[in-house]
């Protein structure tokens, strides 16, 4: 086995000059030259980067509560399809820089082939389907992930770019990308304009949230055996997530919304997950949502090919 920087200073000197930190027993520990240590992603030091500009909401938030407070979820954006009656918001998304959105792959591939054309950001109240100035934003370019296909429930996950870039503010900011290795142990939260009655097709016009758990894979696999979309079942690309109980969960309209999270100490939220499916609405079965940590680096490549 080669040598380390610290192996070929002992065996040569007797000695080295690394910094030392410490002792684990008799055992010596030092720190590496930064030259060793694991590389920084693109995606956290462009949440740095939010943090630091980050402006704050004027206003209390409705702790508890199932809506949502504007400049809460700044990230939050409508989704809107153009089928020649105004705009219908079919779907959400999260903003991840000035120019992008992402979302669910399902939301671009659309039974009726119709893509989406715009987005609406910067506020909790859905507002009506006509053109707003104010709000709205529409869409230049589109990503779906190269490994989704229709047939199956895989790789679903979407990146839209908009014509011109978006302008910051209190109600108005990106969201940070989840970079950790390990599923968190929090509780994370869903928001969404989707439908809020299981029994009537009734959607929301204000921004709602609702907090779910993380759910193992194996456990959650046993809810989706032997579905023709799933052939390989849910597999390590998708995370699961719910409430036991059944009163919290995402519905239609509410896909390609964010699972988020504040995963670390600095109050950002963090995406975890896009939302992807489900087995029916308000039930104990959790839902699926498309795992971000995986596709870091083909966001990456888009997002910030250059830095």
């Amino acid at each position: 086995m080669p040598l380390t920087s610290l192996g070929r200073a002992v065996k040569k000197r007797n000695h080295h000059n690394f910094f030392r930190c410490g002792f684990i027993g008799d055992q010596e520990v030092v720190c590496c030259p930064q030259s060793t240590r694991t590389k920084e992603r693109k995606a956290d030091r462009e949440c740095q980067k939010i943090i630091s500009n980050k402006i704050e909401p004027i206003g209390l938030y409705i702790i508890g509560g199932e809506l949502a407070s504007l400049g809460e979820f700044p990230h939050m954006v409508a989704i809107g399809f153009d089928r020649g009656n105004g705009y219908e918001f079919d779907c959400g998304g999260t903003v991840v820089s000035p120019d992008y959105i992402i979302t669910a792959a399902h939301c671009i591939d659309t039974v009726d082939r119709i893509e989406p054309s715009m987005i609406r950001a910067g506020v909790v109240e859905l507002g009506d389907n006509t053109w707003n100035e104010d709000t709205d934003h529409r869409i230049a370019r589109i990503y779906m992930h190269p490994e989704y296909t229709r047939k199956e429930k895989y790789h679903d996950i979407a990146l839209l770019r908009i014509e011109t870039p978006l302008k910051f503010s209190s109600n108005l900011n990106a969201a940070c990308l989840y970079t950790g290795d390990e599923d968190p142990t929090i509780p994370l939260t869903v928001t969404g304009w989707g439908q809020t009655s299981v029994a009537k097709q009734r959607r929301s016009n204000m921004l709602l949230k609702a907090n779910v758990t993380v759910v193992p894979r194996d456990r959650c696999s046993e809810n989706y055996r032997d579905w023709r979309k799933l052939p390989r079942g849910v597999t390590e690309q998708q995370l699961c997530a719910g409430d036991p109980e059944g009163l919290h969960d995402t519905c239609q309209g509410d896909s390609g919304g964010p699972l988020q999270g504040e995963t670390s100490n600095d109050g950002q939220y963090r995406l975890v997950g896009v939302t992807s499916f489900g087995r029916g609405c308000g039930s104990p079965i959790p839902g699926v949502y498309t795992r971000l940590r995986h596709y870091l680096d083909w966001i990456e490549s888009i997002v910030w090919p250059d830095s």
